[in-house]
C-alpha cells in the first residue's frame, strides 16, 4: 500500500456523503503540509470530525499500512553511516552469524578497505533504497514497493572491486529487503559499472545505478531464501 493507495483506502472507509468527502479533499488539497502534520493525518481527523470515519477505522487503516510497509523506518535514517553501517551491515550479519567485522587480527594487511570477513573472504556491503526518481519528496514519502510500476533509482557508490572478493548489495524497498551477492570481478566487468566516481581517484572506485530497466540483470545474484554463507562462498569461487 503506497501513499496514493492510502488516500484511496481512507476515502473508501468514509461512510458520509460524497459532497462532504469532496469538500474535505478540497480542504486538504489547499492545505500546506508541514512535518509531522501531513495531509493524511489532516484528512483522517477531518473525516472523523464529520462522523464519517471512526477511531477504529483509523486503527485498522494504520495497522494494515504498517504491516504492508514494514521497512519505512529505514527510509527515515538520514545519516549515511547510520544507514550503510549501522543498519545494512547489522542486517547482513544477522543473516549469517559466522560473518565477522573485518580487523587486523583476521587480516594483518587490513586498513578499512572492506567490511566483513568469512573464511578468508573479504566482503564489502553496500546499501541503497528504492525511491521514486520523479519525486523531490523526502525519502520516506517517495519510498517504493518492490512491485512498483514507477521509475526508480538505487545508486551503489564508492565501489572498489579490487579491495574485496565479494559484494553484498542490500536493496531496501518499503515492503521487502533484497540481498544480491556478487563476485567483485563481475562488478568490475559489468558494463553499467562507472569508474572514476570522484575527481582525483585512480580510476579504481566507481558506482552502479540500478533502475527499473536493468534490475532484472541482478536476478541471478539474489539470495532469496538461500543460506548467505553458502552464497558468499559460491560467489568467491567464481573467476
Amino acid at each position: 500500500m503506497e501513499l496514493s493507495e492510502l488516500k484511496n483506502r481512507i476515502c473508501s472507509e468514509f461512510t458520509g456523503n460524497a459532497v462532504d468527502l469532496n469538500r474535505a479533499l478540497e480542504i486538504i488539497d489547499e492545505d500546506v503540509s508541514v512535518f509531522p502534520f501531513n495531509e493524511y493525518e489532516h484528512l483522517i481527523c477531518h473525516l472523523i470530525e464529520m462522523k464519517g470515519l471512526t477511531y477504529q477505522n483509523y486503527l485498522d487503516i494504520r495497522s494494515d499500512y504498517i504491516s504492508e510497509n514494514p521497512n519505512l523506518w529505514i527510509f527515515e535514517i538520514s545519516a549515511p553511516r547510520g544507514f550503510g553501517e549501522k543498519f545494512a551491515q547489522t542486517y547482513v550479519q544477522g543473516k549469517c552469524p559466522a560473518l565477522k567485522a573485518a580487523n587486523k587480527k583476521l587480516d594483518d594487511s587490513y586498513s578499512g578497505e572492506y567490511d566483513l570477513w568469512l573464511d578468508g573472504i573479504r566482503i564489502e556491503v553496500k546499501a541503497s533504497r528504492a525511491v521514486d526518481s520523479d519525486s523531490d519528496e523526502p525519502l520516506y514519502i517517495k519510498a517504493l514497493a518492490r512491485d512498483t510500476n514507477k521509475p526508480f533509482l538505487m545508486n551503489y557508490q564508492q565501489l572498489k572491486p579490487h579491495y574485496c572478493d565479494v559484494f553484498i548489495w542490500v536493496a531496501v524497498f518499503r515492503d521487502e529487503i533484497v540481498l544480491w551477492v556478487i563476485n567483485s570481478a563481475e562488478v568490475s566487468a559489468n558494463p553499467l559499472f562507472s569508474k572514476g566516481q570522484h575527481r582525483g581517484n585512480s580510476g579504481n572506485e566507481g558506482q552502479l545505478h540500478v533502475n527499473q530497466d536493468n534490475i532484472h540483470n541482478l536476478s541471478k545474484y539474489e539470495l532469496g531464501d538461500g543460506d548467505l554463507g553458502d552464497a558468499i562462498r559460491r560467489a568467491a569461487r567464481k573467476e
